[in-house]
């Protein structure tokens, strides 16, 4: 379960620049649902990603993941929540280029506190579930878009999180490639992982259970 009561967030406050991005987000999100975040570029987006993934703090309310309240986290701490219960999936794919596939699948597992046997196995079967096992030895720089974000999906799930945050995952994806990419993140749904993504696209939203749109930093319409 994520929970957000009133949050707000305001980038350089108390200076000329002052702006605030969110204002009093109160948002539930079950466990094992698809949500889609849409709005305008500006809108706050992207913003309340980076709160839900615990890259970015907040300055009013509270924010719940499985019931304890995340504020004010170290990095390390933030990190740690990242690893175990959170996998994120951007745009522009965010790999290693000049690394493998398995390579860059494996970099959550290096990081993890508690060091995982047989990293190897996990990170291959991370990518036989989006059918790239038979790419695992070939660099980043080789594939093409749509085999980088599935690669990148691999990388988020390859710790088993309970939470896949995707950020515009379709993006700079074609149409045939957004669809397959899609497909992807409902068969994780259905295996009960729970899927926010963050999108402009409508196609995509509307494969989802529940769409948030934000405007202007508020929550302004929510549909099912």
């Amino acid at each position: 379960m994520i929970e957000l009561r009133n949050v707000g967030k305001t980038y350089n406050k108390g200076r000329a620049n002052e702006f605030t991005a969110l204002k009093g987000i109160n948002l539930k999100i079950s466990d094992g649902e698809m949500i889609a975040v849409i709005g305008k570029s500006g809108a706050g987006k992207s913003t309340l990603m980076h709160i839900l993934a615990c890259i970015d703090s907040y300055e009013e309310g509270e924010y719940y993941i499985d019931e304890a309240l995340v504020k004010n986290l170290s990095e390390r701490q933030a990190a740690e929540i990242r690893n175990r219960k959170i996998g994120l999936v951007m745009q522009d794919f965010a790999l290693v280029e000049d690394f493998s596939c398995i390579e860059n699948v494996m970099l959550p597992l290096d990081f993890a506190l508690k060091k995982r046997k047989n990293r190897g196995e996990i990170a291959l079967n991370a990518l036989r579930s989006v059918g790239m096992d038979s790419m695992a030895k070939k660099q980043a720089n080789k594939l093409s878009g749509g085999q980088k974000q599935r690669v990148a999906i691999a990388r988020a799930i390859v710790n088993d999180p309970a939470i896949i945050l995707a950020d515009e995952p379709t993006g700079a994806l074609d149409t045939k490639t957004s669809a397959e990419i899609m497909s992807v993140f409902r068969t994780l749904n259905n295996m009960g992982k729970t899927v926010i993504i963050v999108t402009h696209d409508n196609s995509v939203a509307e494969q989802c259970s529940r769409i948030i749109e934000i405007s202007d930093g508020k929550i302004v319409r929510e549909t099912t």
